[in-house]
């Protein structure tokens, strides 16, 4: 694989605890628990009345009481978000604090106190024989969540991901210490949704991230743990021009080395069928799909897209 540099203009960071990175949820009507999978992938008892959640995008499954409730906006965020009562995502706005949260994450969360939280517990610790961090958070005010809300729970290792199993609750929550066990209890139901090399590519829609000298670049991005070895766009099409149907791709990979991403040679797809951009690709690697932009006025391209990795 031919590879280059590209120059970020602007950071694209995630944090500890896997928030979204920037922006929101993309601008569609949420799913409710019917799009998510619940037949159990792996052989792990679940306790009475409990129900499994299966996300095949980001390859894990999870346990969860069988009389709460589930919805996200991307296919790629079922079982992310459980809540006892009913809830709905905003639209291009933050998400709700919820009791239960799933997702894979980029890093250990933080054992020191930092300007948006402070560290009330972190300790190195095992769950169903996996390696793991039991954390408790509090938060101080300075970001988006108010003074003194918690979050608890773990970041476990499932094969080479790292995946957040945690409760958030704002402040005066009378059900956190309740929740606090749901979250222990659903942190020992943790599988993976297949066994290594078992699934295919899975296609996801990506977020924007950035527009930057003639080219749009998605969210970041992380292959899961499966048998697929390439990254692949289909469905190509301007949204303010159905007719123009192709555009040129490239895949930027992390880690940055001397502040650059290293990417690919820019590769031409058209309409619905699929156009591998990369090859050999490892399980857990991070990277972003560009695309060149062929006009910026009155506003710059947008482009609709699918990615299978």
């Amino acid at each position: 694989m031919r590879t280059h540099r590209l120059v970020l203009a602007a950071a694209i960071g995630v944090s500890a605890l896997g928030t979204a990175v920037a922006g929101g949820p993309a601008a569609a009507g949420p799913v409710t628990a019917a799009g998510a999978e619940h037949a159990a992938p792996a052989q792990v008892s679940l306790p009475h009345g409990w129900q499994r959640c299966v996300n095949t995008a980001e390859n894990y499954s999870i346990g969860y009481p069988g009389d709460w409730y589930t919805t996200q906006i991307r296919p790629e965020e079922v079982c992310a978000q459980i809540h006892p009562d009913r809830f709905v995502i905003p639209l291009e706005s933050e998400y709700p604090l919820t009791a239960l949260n799933v997702q894979r994450v980029a890093a250990l969360p933080s054992r020191s106190d930092t300007e948006f939280e402070r560290t009330l517990l972190w300790q190195q610790t095992t769950v169903a024989g996996r390696p793991a961090v039991r954390f408790e958070t509090a938060s101080t005010g300075a970001g988006m969540d108010l003074e003194g809300t918690r979050r608890y729970g773990y970041v476990i290792r499932l094969g080479q991901a790292l995946i957040s199993v945690h409760t958030a609750a704002a402040p005066g929550e009378t059900r956190y210490a309740d929740w606090r066990q749901v979250v222990n209890r659903a942190a020992r139901t943790l599988t993976a949704a297949a066994p290594p090399g078992h699934r295919s590519c899975a296609p996801i829609r990506p977020e924007t991230s950035f527009y930057e000298a003639g080219r749009v670049g998605s969210e970041q991005l992380t292959t899961p743990a499966s048998r697929c070895t390439t990254i692949s766009v289909s469905h190509i099409s301007d949204p303010t021009n159905p007719a123009d149907r192709c555009q040129r791709f490239l895949v930027g990979f992390w880690p940055l080395v001397d502040g650059s991403l290293t990417y690919t040679e820019p590769v031409t797809a058209c309409g619905e069928h699929r156009t591998v951009l990369a090859r050999n690709v490892p399980d857990n690697a991070h990277y972003l799909v560009i695309y060149d932009v062929d006009y910026i006025e009155p506003d710059v391209q947008p482009v609709d897209f699918k990615i299978w990795h």
